[in-house]
């Protein structure tokens, strides 16, 4: 499984396109031809993956010095200080694991005198004589004389040379030869700050050493704190003067950091039951609060951790979505936890008939939820109440005294929530009593929502620089609340033109795709009026206007339908609908009429949701019209092609990325059967896949047919293979 936490190895580890940068930084350093020395800095925060990218450029330099001649082939040294403790120890080990990888590079020229002389430089500092087996061989007659030049192979400070001596003289060897000494230092951060100091004396001592290259990691701002600490003031220049070459590691992106999280989730995710998975719950939760816990790779860890270690014990017993979301409090706020944990009948089931919401008792449990509300500590204090208000709507008493909403209390015992009086105590079983879009950029983008046009000009730059989901998440949030009342038509219009040339995006279980996302910030929008009238009026003259896209009415409209379903449970009683009945009939008679208009213009069959839109046109409109314009438009070769694409598409998709056939591919045939008998269409097909031309078409119109042919098995001269 793949760990966010534990440093990658590999380039084909990489998910932050950080390979790159490593290879170019490998590449420069063997290319650096010049004999003097060279420091570089690898600044990066915490979790910004500076480890990873020391991993990918060794990779890289183990790759290209395997492929160099043994007289230009590098001595490279990985050295992570946080293995070792005590000043002297880091010194020592240091320079040891030094001299044996000089030591173990059998085409190191010069090795044993480089070796002993940097010994003899390295006795200065750690008052330690050189390691006997470290020593040159002498003659049995110099042991037996016991001369100074035995006792100059033992240790430097005794030997009467001068330590200048020696390093000129080493300098000397090392710029003979043609190998360079790469050395990295990883974790200076995490150590105290004597150890950080000794590190930058090793560094500093033998930074202009011929040939010699560091690669530190860097905290900036830590490294600086500790030199203040340590020596008053001048930390930041003595960096500077140290560091020649910095490289900023860039923070990780919260669109690189969801996927992970997600990766991360989807791993755990076939543990849940899959009856009991509320993605629109989960969406909700996620996209308006939870997302903004996670800052780096560790915060990842640290709730996927501890949510796999918990949710083990309690899946079955628990609603998932509130756990995950509980989860999240608890390892991101654990103060607000606690106080959620140990105030049950604030929380607990919302129910008019046995609370009594008078004024006093709002006052008292407002004023006992402000102080759990104060104790966060991560998140600003609105984003957590809209968490809490979403996990228990009795909350929304407190602080939406006027605002509709409606809740179940049967619904949510059944569906386990957290907000049950006799399932609460469950989710606490295992408690003790981290392309984007400025703030500057999104908030002048919200001052466009005065001018519908300008607003929807503002979308299509956003698109064609591909950060219109971004964009799209960010509007998601609370950011909506921003947009003044007055402007929620204009955007909601633009939204609604443009939205069919979006990024599809990606719909799962634990994210949403775009269509649905924009039906948040439609949902969400559509909440400051009160009226059905009003909303009717916003929505019918939205449709009206939109010329650019189609589905996005179609899908909008689908999903406004889940409330009037009796028999599901997403039924919502008609006072708390967006629509009325007739007026979500009279919306559904709009979408026909746009769909028309598109077959009218001959862009219908070009939509990537062809099927979808001819299912809204056979559901809502005239069903005869639909069939025969499906006959009339299977007749031409585009058309029939068109059609299979669009009533074949998963079976396609499956076969160029599987290569291989599905048994369950039978039923997508009554795709095609709802609007036209399917054998109706053989002989066309038959023409087509047997004609020369089959070969210039597309291959996913190729395999369209083949696909087709295959499931209704035809006689063909040619064979479907």
């Amino acid at each position: 499984m793949f760990d966010a936490d534990r440093p990658i190895q590999k380039n084909e580890q990489d998910r932050l396109g950080r390979t790159v940068f490593a290879k170019s930084l490998a590449r420069c350093i063997l290319d650096h031809k010049d004999t003097e020395s060279l420091v570089i800095g690898l600044n990066g925060g915490w979790g910004s993956g500076k480890t990873s990218v020391i991993n990918l450029t060794l990779e890289e330099l183990h790759f290209a010095s395997g492929n160099m001649f043994d007289v230009e082939r590098p001595i490279i040294l990985n050295f992570s200080p946080w293995s070792y403790s005590g000043q002297d120890q880091l010194v020592y080990s240091f320079f040891r694991r030094l001299s044996s990888e000089m030591r173990h590079a059998e085409y190191f020229e010069n090795s044993k005198k480089i070796i002993h002389l940097l010994e003899l430089y390295v006795s200065f500092f750690t008052h330690k004589p050189v390691p006997k087996i470290l020593r040159p061989k002498s003659s049995w007659l110099k042991h037996l004389l016991k001369s100074q030049h035995a006792i100059e192979e033992a240790s430097g400070w005794e030997s009467g040379r001068d330590l200048t001596m020696i390093k000129a003289e080493l300098n000397e060897l090392l710029k003979q030869q043609k190998h360079k000494i790469i050395i990295f230092i990883d974790n200076i951060p995490r150590l105290v700050d004597s150890e950080i100091n000794q590190i930058f004396q090793i560094v500093k001592s033998m930074g202009d050493y011929a040939n010699t290259v560091y690669v530190l990691a860097l905290d900036k701002e830590n490294i600086i704190g500790a030199m203040n600490r340590l020596h008053g003031t001048g930390g930041a220049e003595y960096l500077e003067k140290l560091i020649q070459l910095p490289f900023q590691i860039p923070d990780i992106s919260k669109q690189d950091l969801e996927k992970i999280l997600l990766d991360r989730l989807n791993k755990l995710f076939v543990v849940v039951p899959e009856s009991s998975w509320d993605s629109e719950a989960w969406s909700d939760m996620y996209y308006s609060t939870i997302k903004y816990f996670f800052e780096n790779c560790r915060d990842i860890t640290r709730y996927v951790n501890t949510l796999s270690f918990g949710f083990s014990w309690v899946k079955e017993l628990v609603n998932p979505v509130d756990f995950f979301a509980i989860t999240a409090i608890e390892v991101f706020e654990p103060k607000v936890y606690c106080g959620v944990r140990d105030n049950k009948d604030l929380f607990t089931d919302l129910a008019e008939s046995v609370y009594d919401f008078d004024a006093e008792k709002l006052a008292e449990d407002k004023l006992r939820c402000d102080e759990i509300l104060g104790r966060t500590e991560n998140l600003p204090r609105d984003l957590l109440l809209q968490l809490l208000m979403r996990l228990f709507p009795r909350l929304r008493r407190v602080y939406e005294p006027k605002a509709t909403f409606y809740h179940s209390e049967a619904l949510a015992r059944k569906n386990k929530r957290i907000c049950t009086l006799d399932i609460f105590d469950l989710y606490f079983r295992l408690s003790i009593p981290s392309g984007s879009i400025s703030d500057a950029e999104m908030n002048a983008i919200l001052e466009l929502t005065s001018d519908e046009e300008g607003f929807a000009l503002a979308l299509a730059r956003l698109n064609k620089d591909e950060r219109i989901p971004p964009f799209l998440d960010l509007l998601d949030s609370l950011t909506s609340y921003k947009i003044a009342t007055q402007n929620v038509p204009n955007v909601i219009s633009a939204l609604m033109d443009n939205a069919d040339l979006f990024p599809e995006g990606d719909a799962g279980v634990l994210s949403c795709n775009t269509a649905m996302r924009i039906h948040r910030i439609f949902q969400q929008l559509m909440q400051r009026f009160p009226s059905h009238d009003e909303r009717f009026g916003i929505f019918s003259d939205a449709i009206k206007k939109a010329s650019n896209s189609i589905y996005i009415i179609v899908h909008e409209i689908r999903e406004q339908n889940k409330e009037h379903m009796e028999s599901a449970e997403t039924y919502v009683p008609i006072e708390h609908r967006q629509f009325s009945p007739e007026q979500l009939r009279k919306l559904q008679a709009l979408a026909v009429s746009k769909i028309l208009s598109w077959v009218e213009m001959r862009r219908l069959s070009e939509h990537p949701q062809f099927l979808s839109l001819l299912q809204a046109w056979k559901a809502w409109g005239n069903e005869r019209e639909c069939r025969e314009y499906i006959e009339t438009l299977t007749k031409e070769d585009r058309g029939l092609l068109a059609f299979l694409c669009a009533a074949l598409k998963k079976p396609i998709e499956q076969t160029m990325t599987k290569l291989e056939p599905s048994l369950t591919w039978n039923s997508y045939l009554k795709n095609i059967d709802d609007f036209i008998p399917s054998n109706a269409l053989v002989p066309h097909a038959k023409q087509m896949f047997e004609a020369p031309s089959f070969d210039k078409l597309r291959e996913k119109e190729q395999v369209a047919l083949l696909i087709f042919l295959d499931l209704v098995k035809p006689d063909t001269v040619k064979i479907i293979s």
